[in-house]
């Protein structure tokens, strides 16, 4: 790389140098030839006049640097003669020359001759000394770019799989927009950014499934006491009538649901990973998915009598995986379900920085604001979940879902209670 840049700097400084002694020489090459070149004109014009040419006969056209000749007579006024010697009426404040003209040993008058000289070349030249500069610039320009695209990537992909190999997974590379090398840089890059999230991941999920295993051993000793409790019950005959033992045996079905779901969490745990979970992005409406949001839970939401309130959405196509989608609409309208205060639920939609919003509300207290940036973290559970089933991990689940979907999901306290809010692309 540094041997790169002292050729970059070796060209420009050679260059420069070409560049001035070429321009000294042609100047003064120019003003040379020039010089001499119109004083043999004017000689030669001289010499035709003295010989008896009248000045009004002569045919300039053949001349290169004589362009004009006026002529004043010897007997003229003295301030006519100054005139002539000062230039009045030259053309353009041209050079010119005043000869005295003799015929045999008589004056005759006065020749003024307007000429160029060989000044008139350097614009030619200084053209010259332009598109040289500009071929300089283009060399200097393209040396300048193979040092960009192709020798600094190399530069750069030279030190990664050393650090690669010492387990250094945070030293990042810059992205490189080079037309050469810069998928290549992309893709080491990538690689790197893969191995590091592979790294973290099973260090988290280690641990997720360590605290999750632990936590619902820990939850499974409730409904265990309580079978435990009725059949002991049921067994010895406590109970004087059917009644009593039919609720007995309903609330001992009851807890064993519980320690169902919580086995298959604990499987889920063992045997999956969020991170693996596949979502497959495709284009859907939004009027068709939200129908069948509608439908799975409007008749049990009138059950359970609690308003259901739909906005009606532009029938928009939008950009995710719409099963993965409804898994998290479950668990929203799930948590709505069970911390709200069963008076309503509302979805609408909105715009906003050319992405669709969907809004999940719900009445009752909401999150504590103190509590609000802890919501999405796994196995966390708000101070509103005392008493109610749950291992913290819904919440956590939507937004995984959501980021793989290149959306998002944020939660807010609203006015009337909770507020979950979707972000997707078009």
């Amino acid at each position: 790389m540094k041997r790169f840049d002292r050729l970059i700097l070796c060209t420009i400084s050679i260059g420069i140098v070409v560049i001035a002694l070429f321009t000294a020489y042609g100047f003064k090459l120019a003003g040379d030839s020039g010089d001499k070149a119109y004083r043999i004109e004017v000689n030669r014009i001289t010499r035709e006049v003295s010989d008896g040419r009248e000045p009004g006969e002569l045919k300039l056209d053949g001349y290169t640097y004589v362009r004009n000749a006026a002529w004043l007579e010897w007997e003229a006024e003295p301030e006519a003669v100054r005139g002539f010697f000062d230039g009045t009426g030259v053309q353009n404040n041209a050079e010119y020359t005043v000869k005295p003209i003799y015929r045999g040993v008589e004056p005759a008058g006065y020749l003024r001759l307007e000429y160029s000289s060989g000044a008139s070349r350097s614009p030619l030249l200084l053209l010259t000394v332009i598109l040289l500069g500009t071929a300089l610039a283009a060399i200097c320009g393209l040396l300048i770019y193979i040092r960009k695209q192709i020798i600094r990537p190399f530069h750069t992909i030279e030190e990664l799989p050393y650090a690669l190999s010492k387990g250094n997974l945070t030293q990042d590379m810059k992205e490189s927009k080079s037309r050469f090398f810069g998928k290549f840089v992309w893709g080491l890059n990538l690689l790197r950014e893969t191995l590091d999230r592979q790294k973290q991941t099973n260090l988290r999920l280690e641990k997720d499934r360590q605290t999750l295993i632990a936590s619902l051993s820990h939850e499974l000793k409730t409904p265990v006491a309580a079978i435990k409790l009725y059949s002991s019950a049921l067994a010895e005959g406590l109970y004087d009538n059917e009644d009593k033992r039919r609720a007995s045996a309903s609330l001992i079905g009851q807890k064993a649901g519980q320690i169902e779901q919580m086995i298959s969490s604990i499987i889920a745990a063992s045997v999956s990973s969020l991170q693996e979970t596949e979502v497959h992005v495709a284009e859907f409406y939004l009027k068709d998915w939200i129908r069948r949001v509608t439908d799975h839970y409007k008749e049990r939401l009138e059950l359970l009598r609690i308003r259901f309130d739909v906005a009606i959405p532009d029938d928009k196509l939008l950009l995710g995986d719409p099963d993965k989608l409804l898994e998290v609409m479950d668990n929203l309208l799930e948590n709505a379900i069970k911390y709200g205060d069963g008076t309503l639920i509302r979805i609408s939609f909105r715009e906003e920085d050319y992405r669709q919003l969907i809004l999940i509300e719900n009445t009752g207290a909401p999150v504590p604001a103190s509590e609000l940036p802890h919501i999405f973290a796994s196995f966390w559970r708000g101070s509103n979940s005392a008493g109610k089933q749950g291992n913290g991990l819904g919440l956590f689940i939507c937004r995984q879902l959501m980021r793989k979907m290149d959306g998002d999901i944020y939660g807010e306290a609203s006015a009337e209670g909770m507020r979950f809010v979707l972000v997707l692309r078009y």
